[in-house]
């Protein structure tokens, strides 16, 4: 442990309360059982930009995923779920080591994919990366099986990670288990994207697991996804904090218009590789010879906007791109021939986002240094949530991934600004989930007044995400003695 009370920290104790009470025959009493927890996360300001290497800024949520992990005595892995029913029971999803030893990444998605199964590859799918990567060898006949348990308090589908939440408590569980942890935590973060994109299948970036594994409580993780430059936290000025508002819209960034939306990114960025090669400024086609060294977020906008901009598509079909330009360098997604993209729209939000996002951080920084109450400190808080305003308005018009109930939370901020409420924009993958919000603190009248309004004019119920709590890695994992909670 790392000075915090892991055992304390929610759903912790309800887990363990619940695998006592209803996992008994499975769990057994008198054997060393290991405890994780991950928290989810709100995206602030960088969303989606992450895949294009932008700078995120992510707070910690007090809702997390936690795991229980016991040894079993043969040679299967057994995952219990908390959060999905079947007749009232937890779900239960089982595996051999062997078959995730033997099968490839994309059997194992085959397998997790079916009805049912998907959330336990979430868990089991951690396995199967790090004996890929030869971190474990799961073929090794002495190595026994384990129990899983795992209850969530992260809503699903509303964009704040419940997924990565659940990869990093299990990750980390099975490294501390296993005595295979790494000293770097974005180690820990990157095989939990992996998980995420190989395994479940959904082309996410790392902001969430980056989050998940290493943002502190009450600041707001800052991150260059360059693939992951981890730098210091950005600390909100006093009196200051960020709200979640979870529009109870559920989204899916494992497909639809997130992954179109990607892939006609990358398809942008291959377009702008070859107009610098024609202009000289690039030597090949490769990432080696890319001056935006592999991302449009080293772009500068203002180049982009003279010398690339101009010779976009606004849209282009999938098969006259691959003919013209040969495909993309995004691993994660591909591009579909009868598809149409919206290229350039797409690339001027991942361009354009970088820049909103470090200025947005600089007025946070400038805030801090000035006094409560000042006239200075007020525009620097302004033009912060304004960023925010502009992220919000370029994920609708430009990377389509809007919804009209969160563009309806927002107008119902912008409206109160006089109240203590300074910006408001869609978060993580967008198309629903929740919408982030910069306040004072002491707002919670006017932000309940927002929600009333938002359920009375949306017949949907809103929710509040307002705690914060501690990332996996400064927590750590407890080994108890037993099921009784000794350590």
């Amino acid at each position: 442990m790392r000075g915090i009370d892991l055992l304390s920290l929610d759903p912790v104790p309800a887990l363990l309360k619940r695998v006592r009470a209803e996992l008994a025959a499975d769990f057994i009493p008198n054997r060393p059982i290991r405890i994780s927890r991950a928290p989810g996360r709100l995206d602030v300001m960088g969303g989606i930009a992450d895949y294009t290497g932008s700078l995120v800024c992510e707070a910690m949520l007090d809702r997390a995923a936690a795991v229980a992990l016991q040894r079993r005595d043969d040679r299967n892995v057994q995952v219990f779920s908390f959060n999905l029913f079947d007749d009232h029971r937890p779900f239960t999803f089982r595996i051999p080591l062997d078959a995730l030893a033997s099968h490839s990444i994309e059997t194992l998605r085959s397998e997790f994919n079916q009805p049912g199964r998907r959330w336990a590859g979430y868990l089991a799918g951690c396995l199967a990366i790090l004996h890929h990567h030869r971190r474990i060898d799961l073929a090794d006949p002495s190595l026994r099986g384990m129990n899983l348990a795992l209850l969530s308090t992260v809503p699903l589908g509303a964009g704040v990670s419940s997924s990565a939440s659940i990869e990093i408590a299990a990750m980390i569980n099975f490294m501390d288990e296993l005595n295979i942890r790494d000293k770097d935590p974005m180690v820990l973060a990157s095989l939990c994207q992996e998980v995420e994109n190989r395994v479940v299948g959904a082309p996410c970036g790392i902001m969430d697991q980056g989050s998940s594994c290493v943002g502190e409580e009450g600041s707001l993780m800052r991150l260059i996804c360059q693939p992951h430059e981890l730098q210091p936290p950005l600390h909100l000025p006093p009196g200051i904090r960020v709200i979640g508002i979870n529009s109870n819209v559920k989204h899916n960034i494992g497909g639809g218009m997130y992954g179109k939306t990607r892939c006609a990114a990358f398809m942008g960025h291959r377009i702008i590789l070859e107009k610098m090669r024609e202009m000289g400024q690039a030597s090949g086609r490769t990432m080696e010879s890319d001056p935006m060294r592999g991302y449009l977020a080293n772009l500068d906008a203002d180049d982009y906007k003279k010398f690339f901009r101009p010779f976009l598509p606004e849209e282009i079909k999938g098969k006259e791109f691959l003919a013209k330009f040969g495909g993309t360098v995004d691993t994660e997604t591909r591009v579909e021939p009868d598809q149409v993209y919206h290229v350039l729209k797409a690339t001027d939000h991942h361009v354009l986002e970088p820049m909103r996002v470090r200025n947005f951080a600089g007025h946070l920084e400038m805030a801090a240094t000035l006094t409560a109450g000042s006239p200075q400190r007020k525009l620097a808080l302004d033009k912060a949530g304004h960023l925010m305003y502009a992220s919000h308005l370029s994920y609708t018009n430009d990377a389509l991934l809007g919804a009209p109930e969160c563009d309806l939370m927002v107008k119902l901020v912008r409206e109160r600004e006089s109240a203590g409420l300074y910006g408001a924009k869609i978060t993580g993958g967008g198309s629903g989930g929740t919408v982030a919000v910069l306040a004072n603190e002491g707002t919670d009248d006017v932000m309940s007044e927002i929600m009333a309004e938002y359920e009375k004019q949306t017949g949907r119920k809103p929710e509040a995400f307002l705690g914060s709590s501690p990332g996996a890695w400064a927590v750590g994992t407890v080994q108890l003695t037993n099921l009784t909670g000794q350590e």
